[in-house]
């Protein structure tokens, strides 16, 4: 991979060296300022800018690669220090990527940095975020089943912004995962159970929900959505449709 160095008097560029810091500057900054993302940024499967990120360069964290980069500014979560040579980086530190407040905390670190990121923009992050609450009225219980019959627990991102949406875990598990049964799911079915999905391919969590098992829980009232994980690994304007459109699936099914 050749990176194109900057071109003399041109604005500061940006390197990520996390998915999460890869989608905001794919999000909101002009992409001549984007020195480098990480490979994931490009992945379809857990990229939702993936078709962004394909045209931009990518790198593994290595000193080199950096240098390479010709970046002024480098995107860093807490507990990630490379070991950078060559020249000297300029390096922002955002938040772990764990709570929906990242979205826009992360917005106001990279304006008060000087990146050309408007106020409004901010502001608009924690309208939308806001603006979701409450959208399942009638309060479903819901799984969302992850492969090797994990569920996901409440402090995960995916229930985090169902639960702030109005659901209600299946179980109140704290954490990010919890073990599951079939047993289980029978004697207490959910009112809704959302299913991993890696575009045209089966997921692990598919097939660990059997036809029959499927057809027993339907009986019993369980309600059954596919969604990619992409949507809710990290927080982002990406994150609202997708609720939006579990909130319709649970409601017109």
């Amino acid at each position: 991979m050749i990176f194109a160095p900057p071109m003399v008097g041109a604005k500061e560029r940006v390197a990520s060296l996390n998915l999460c810091s890869d989608l905001l500057l794919l999000q909101y900054l002009p992409h001549d300022q984007i020195a480098g993302l990480t490979r994931q940024a490009s992945d379809p499967t857990m990229s939702p800018l993936a078709d962004k990120a394909v045209l931009l360069p990518n790198f593994t964290a290595t000193p080199e690669h950096l240098v390479k980069a010709q970046a002024d500014i480098l995107l860093m979560t807490q507990g990630h220090a490379p070991r950078i040579i060559g020249k000297e980086i300029n390096k922002i530190t955002l938040g772990y990527p764990g709570t929906l407040q990242y979205w826009p905390d992360s917005l106001a670190l990279l304006r008060d940095a000087g990146l050309p990121i408007e106020a409004s923009e901010v502001a608009k992050a924690r309208g939308m975020i806001n603006k979701i609450a409450g959208i399942f009225t009638d309060k479903p219980r819901v799984l969302v089943l992850a492969p090797r019959w994990f569920g996901l627990g409440s402090d995960h991102l995916a229930m985090q912004w169902l639960t702030m949406a109005g659901a209600q875990p299946w179980r109140e598990i704290d954490g990010w995962s919890m073990k599951l049964n079939p047993e289980a799911l029978i004697m207490d079915p959910p009112d809704m159970i959302i299913l991993e999905s890696h575009g045209p391919h089966p997921s692990l969590a598919t097939k660990l929900l059997d036809e029959r098992l499927m057809r027993k829980l339907a009986q019993l009232g369980t309600k059954f959505v596919a969604s990619s994980p992409k949507y809710w690994t990290c927080p982002g304007p990406w994150s609202i449709p997708w609720l939006q459109q579990v909130q319709t699936l649970w409601a017109t099914q």
